[in-house]
């Protein structure tokens, strides 16, 4: 439960310390005394959006720190926050620096405000007067029908595979886009790719295919003139046989050392002129070169310097390169079919589950549509509505939503022989806020939080609506902290405290004050509100009466 609540400089309030109990505790006061500023400072320490404007002295710093104790009923859920070391009270303070930085700490630890957003709902829930607009909608009456059902958790594990099935059906989608362009350029790719296979590129062929050309265009000079070399090498009289003759000299002289060495370098000599002209033989051989041979070689280079051209590169480097690129491409484009498919059995299975969770999320929901407008109804007859009807109406579809497979609509007529129709088309204001009091009270034993804020959620009703209002007000006290804001003077005797709100106007600045209202005084105020300032003594006594009563 709430237990205090400190305010520090923020709007006209400059400080104050307030005291929360058990049960029913309700706040009144004159229109822009404050009652709305407590609420802002409250919804602000909660995490919401923080703005250096609400500021009282813009030189100081704003500071709204909330106490939570006897939290033993949600201790399971606030184990789950790994930013919480403590569960059995709950500190949050949030701080306004006057350049409009913001801090937040929860058990003096600072925390970031998605951490206080994952706390702030198990602790405490705020109604507000306009907020009677939601249940017009339907995701609100999708809230209210699966909060009396019990079955928030299955739904938000129903949610989460949604999610997952839409991004399914998204990734194949895509993939299905991809495959339609892969398909529009595959066979120009694979026609790249065979021409390149077929070519068989070598690394350094093109450079030899040069050589060769070279060769081959000057192939006739070139074995005449090596014809001319080996004649001089190898012919009677050549360079060989005058070596060895200059060889057979010197032997006789080879017992002097240096000549010796000379006749040793001259076969050395010797040896590499016959490498020589086994190399030149070898190259006459190949020089021989036929029409035919010249013609192979010349397609072969052409085809290779075409091949550069067209891929924009200088090496057989780099058409392998670019050759195993389209082979890496292709092979990915086959696998497309494959990727798709499985997307496709893995959408079906997932489609599969989800149908099944919706189907039991549904016959929840037809189980408790059929239990809960019986208590709606009941309740509504105790604030007036004699002739009230309310039915939940639960249609299906074929095809899934965040919600299931249903549609739901909540029927309403509060008139006798008037059929009950969409609840946005039949109810007033003040039908609307007797409604929401009753799907409140009723949600607040299913939602078991530890503290409840109305905020003139009795904006409409007065007289005899306005006590029995009350009185469900009271009943929910009985189980949840409930703290209510309040015009209206029969629901205020229902309280077990009793707050009033002031501005305090003495000081230069005007500042709001809260005063604990004990037993005269407040029969006083509940006067003040039956009749107006100074009370009569008629409403003294209709005052005393309305507070005996609740008692």
């Amino acid at each position: 439960m709430l237990e205090t609540i400190y305010i520090k400089n923020y709007a006209i309030i400059d400080s104050l310390e307030i005291d929360w109990s058990k049960g029913m505790t309700v706040i009144t006061g004159e229109t822009g005394a404050g009652k709305s500023i407590l609420i802002g400072a409250i919804q602000f320490v909660l995490g919401a959006r923080a703005d250096s404007k609400v500021l009282r002295n813009p030189d100081m710093k704003c500071i709204v720190e909330i106490k939570f104790g006897s939290l033993q009923n949600k201790n399971e859920q606030l184990k789950n926050l790994d930013f919480l070391d403590s569960y059995d009270e709950v500190l949050i303070r949030r701080e306004i620096a006057p350049g409009g930085k913001s801090r937040t700490f929860v058990n003096d630890t600072p925390v970031v405000l998605a951490d206080l957003h994952l706390l702030s709902p198990l602790l405490i829930a705020i109604h507000q007067q306009f907020d009677q607009l939601d249940i017009l909608e339907e995701e609100a009456q999708f809230q209210i029908l699966d909060s009396y059902a019990e079955q928030l958790e299955i739904l938000e594990v129903y949610r989460s595979e949604y999610r997952k099935y839409k991004n399914l059906i998204k990734e194949k989608s895509k993939l299905e886009e991809f495959a339609q362009k892969a398909s529009e350029e595959k066979d120009y790719l694979e026609f790249q790719l065979n021409e390149l296979l077929d070519a068989k590129i070598e690394l350094s062929e093109y450079r030899n295919l040069e050589d060769e050309i070279n060769l081959a265009s000057r192939s006739e000079e070139l074995i005449k003139n090596l014809q001319g070399v080996s004649s001089l090498m190898h012919d009677e009289r050549g360079i060989l046989d005058l070596i060895q003759e200059v060889s057979n000299m010197l032997k006789s002289l080879h017992s002097i050392s240096s000549i010796e060495d000379c006749n040793r370098k001259i076969q050395e000599v010797k040896l590499v002129i016959k490498e020589i002209g086994v190399e030149l033989d070898s190259i006459a051989e190949r020089s021989d070169f036929d029409q035919a041979k010249i013609q192979i070689i010349q397609e072969r280079f052409d085809l290779l310097t075409r091949l550069f051209k067209k891929h924009r590169v200088q090496s057989e480097t780099e058409l392998l390169e670019i050759q195993e690129g389209l082979d890496k491409k292709l092979r990915t484009y086959s696998i497309l079919d494959e990727s798709i498919s499985s997307k496709a059995e893995e959408i079906l299975g997932l489609q599969k589950r989800l149908f099944e969770m919706a189907g039991m999320i549904s016959s929840n929901r037809i189980h408790s549509s059929k239990k809960l407008p019986e208590e709606i109804v009941k309740m509504l007859k105790a604030l007036g509505m004699e002739n009230v009807q309310f039915d939940i109406q639960i249609t299906d579809s074929e095809l899934l939503n965040e919600n299931g497979i249903n549609r739901v609509d909540y029927l309403f007529s509060a008139n006798k022989g008037i059929a009950p129709k969409i609840l946005k088309n039949q109810a007033s204001g003040g039908e609307l806020s007797r409604l929401n009091l009753v799907l409140k009270s009723i949600m607040s034993k299913k939602m078991n939080l530890p503290t409840l804020i109305f905020d003139e959620i009795d904006t409409g009703v007065s007289g005899q609506v306005a006590l029995q209002m009350g009185n469900i007000l009271r009943e929910i006290s009985k189980d949840t902290q409930l703290i209510c804001i309040t015009h209206s003077p029969q629901v205020a005797s229902r309280a077990n405290q009793h707050y009033y709100v002031y501005k305090d106007q003495q000081s230069k600045i005007t500042n709001t004050q809260f005063k604990k209202l004990e037993k005269q005084d407040r029969n006083i105020e509940l006067a003040k509100m039956l009749s107006g300032d100074p009370p009569s003594a008629s409403a003294i006594k209709n005052a005393n009466e309305l507070i005996s009563s609740a008692n």
